[in-house]
């Protein structure tokens, strides 16, 4: 008689404990239960909401009772979960939850309440998160690392089995979900148009279209449940940090580790330490009569004292010339998103420019509305002239609250270049992809920030 699920569950425990001990305990501790979540063709066969992993004991039991199943392409894949596969799904919903994939999309300026909404780009950008995340963690898992404790080498020692219907693409071992994610939108991009595709599965749901050696037109592996409540995310990342001790501390697994650390590596850059020293808007709201200094009250004074919070206001110009790759727009964008997070008070405006500052382009955002970057529209007409930046808002701001600080994102492969007459009514940070030989312009106070992005310049 074939085993249950239950016992196909606890066998696959007893193999983790021996084998990969610290998944285990890490697994026992947040606990599993099985649910009857039905056997349709949305169903998944495992989900997570932060603090259990839901087993779908029907649908498994479904694969096991008629594993053969034919994909579109006429390939045929066997669904059986046995304890290997049934191990590899546990440690699947564990770096889910370790890897803080329901927080990291913001990093690619993803937000759970937009997948929700009625915006289909929006519904198809949350699902190929969700493919990034599982390609992410699939490839740790199936790549994992054993360290000989006599030796030092490292060998490959996978984490149970890939199950043949699992999102699984060699090109991306070793690469982090917002990376997998940039390149799946590219994807799709050139093969559709410039359009993204409808969205393909229900939300938060892992859609298997689109896996290229296996995961292809069937049921997803798991549900990716969208977490909107700030306070449910402080708690869970609470529990984690109790659950592995730190969040720094290596746990003695190469897939634990890395995972861990892609989840509470710092900011790509630090935005709030290059732009203060340039906030106008700090000096003048510094200071505060609502709470008195206790120095000048000791001296027989009421003086303010000091704020805490700079309040920013920026413009920010995006380089849309012909001159400017896709992964370099990209790459201006998650900067934006960066800033947006890592200040708490700020109000920024950004428009698009190439030979002319389009105008129709220009929103405000504010801590109110960032959520709203995601509908920023990029426009074109292929030239390429970033002076057109210092006339704008030149004029733009003539008896408005001006800008602290301009930051241009450009490759400056345009007449700005080693510029001798140009002025400014703010300084600029000229943010410079892929031209390290740029000459800042020599009548305009700021500094010159060099990233290099697009390997083919």
């Amino acid at each position: 008689m074939a085993d249950s699920i239950k016992q196909i569950w606890e066998k696959a425990m007893v193999g983790l404990i021996i084998n990969f001990p610290t998944y285990a305990e890490l697994i026992a501790k947040i606990g599993c239960k099985f649910v009857k979540a039905g056997k349709s063709d949305a169903a998944t066969l495992a989900c997570t909401d932060g603090k259990k992993i839901y087993l779908n004991e029907e649908l498994m039991e479904e694969f096991n009772l008629n594993p053969q199943y034919e994909l579109k392409n006429g390939t045929i894949i066997n669904r059986t979960i046995r304890p290997q596969e049934m191990q590899f799904i546990l440690c699947h919903e564990l770096l889910h939850l370790l890897g803080l994939t329901f927080d990291r999309s913001k990093n690619v300026g993803l937000y759970p309440e937009d997948a929700q909404s009625g915006n289909e780009d929006a519904k198809r950008r949350w699902e190929l998160w969700n493919q990034a995340t599982d390609y992410e963690i699939n490839s740790l898992l199936w790549n994992n690392e054993t360290t000989d404790q006599n030796y030092g080498d490292k060998k490959r020692n996978p984490i149970g089995n890939l199950p043949e219907h699992a999102l699984y693409n060699s090109d991306y071992i070793d690469m982090p979900a917002e990376e997998i994610y940039r390149k799946l939108v590219e994807k799709e991009k050139e093969e559709n148009g410039g359009c993204l595709l409808k969205p393909q599965s229900p939300i938060g749901l892992s859609s298997a279209e689109g896996g290229t050696s296996k995961g292809e037109g069937m049921h997803g592996l798991d549900s990716h449940l969208p977490i909107t409540d700030e306070d449910t995310k402080n708690e869970i990342k609470e529990r984690l940090s109790e659950l592995t001790g730190s969040r720094t501390n290596g746990l003695g697994e190469s897939s634990l580790d890395r995972m861990i650390d892609r989840a509470y590596k710092p900011m790509p850059f630090n935005w709030r330490k290059a732009l203060t020293k340039y906030i106008r808007g700090w000096i003048k709201a510094n200071y505060t009569w609502n709470k008195p200094s206790r120095a000048g009250i000791a001296s027989g004074l009421i003086l303010p004292s000091a704020g805490t919070t700079p309040q920013l206001h920026i413009g920010v110009a995006i380089d849309t010339s012909g001159s400017i790759s896709e992964i370099e727009i990209q790459t201006m964008m998650n900067h934006m998103f960066t800033i947006l997070q890592q200040f708490k008070s700020f109000e920024i405006d950004l428009w698009c420019c190439g030979s002319v500052v389009y105008e129709e382009t220009l929103m405000k955002l504010t801590g109110a509305n960032k959520r709203d970057l995601y509908k920023f529209k990029v426009v074109s007409d292929g030239g390429n002239d970033m002076r057109k930046n210092f006339e704008f808002i030149k004029e733009y701001y003539k008896g408005r609250d001006k800008i602290d600080l301009l930051i241009i994102f450009s490759d400056f492969y345009d007449p700005l270049d080693g510029d001798t007459e140009t002025v400014s009514i703010c300084p600029c940070v000229f943010l410079c992809l892929d031209h390290k030989d740029f000459v800042k312009p020599e009548l305009i106070k700021g500094e010159v920030i060099h990233f290099q992005v697009d390997p083919n310049k």
